[in-house]
């Protein structure tokens, strides 16, 4: 027998029981059947986008005593003045570095955060602080000695699309980053 007998195959792959046209439901792929978050087939449906968020801490601000009663301060003043509440208590809070976003998207996001402190000899804290549409907070915070250096971590907080991200910062610079799955 030759080898000519036996051509091998070209054509796509065929997966017994599959679904045909638009049956893969919401957050898949239309047409291979991924998840669109790990769709690898380059179609215009499953499309992702890099988002950040970048702040820096006023240089002014490192010299304060109790820098995490700061964070925790600004935190529940700015989610008061969120709901629109009125009060003593959110206009008396002292602000820390804050700055916020908005989370879109048709899938889970991971946040990853960058930072480095602006004064290498003085404690430098960043926070991610995620509340979702459901009203669920997440909060991840790093308190950092002197001499702490550039860093990198990797999905510190996991949430879904239609949350708000808040970043805060005491002398140091930190981005989030995250990237959005949509279709269009």
């Amino acid at each position: 027998m030759s080898s000519a007998q036996f051509a091998r195959y070209t054509g796509s792959r065929v997966v017994p029981f599959a679904p045909h046209g638009h049956a893969y439901g919401p957050g898949m792929c239309k047409r291979c059947g991924c998840a669109s978050a790990d769709c690898r087939c380059g179609c215009r449906q499953c499309r992702k986008e890099a988002k950040e968020l970048t702040y820096t801490a006023d240089p002014r601000a490192t010299g304060r005593d109790n820098v995490v009663a700061g964070l925790a301060a600004s935190h529940l003043a700015s989610f008061a003045t969120a709901a629109g509440a009125a009060g003593t208590a959110a206009a008396a809070a002292p602000a820390a570095g804050l700055a916020t976003a908005f989370i879109g998207g048709g899938c889970c996001v991971h946040i990853s955060l960058e930072y480095a402190p602006i004064a290498a000899t003085a404690q430098s804290v960043v926070a991610v602080l995620v509340r979702d549409t459901e009203g669920t907070v997440m909060l991840w915070e790093k308190i950092n000695p002197p001499g702490t250096h550039y860093q990198v971590k990797e999905c510190v907080v996991t949430t879904k699309p239609g949350a708000t991200i808040l970043l805060f910062a005491i002398n140091a610079t930190v981005r989030a980053r995250w990237c959005e799955v949509f279709s269009c």
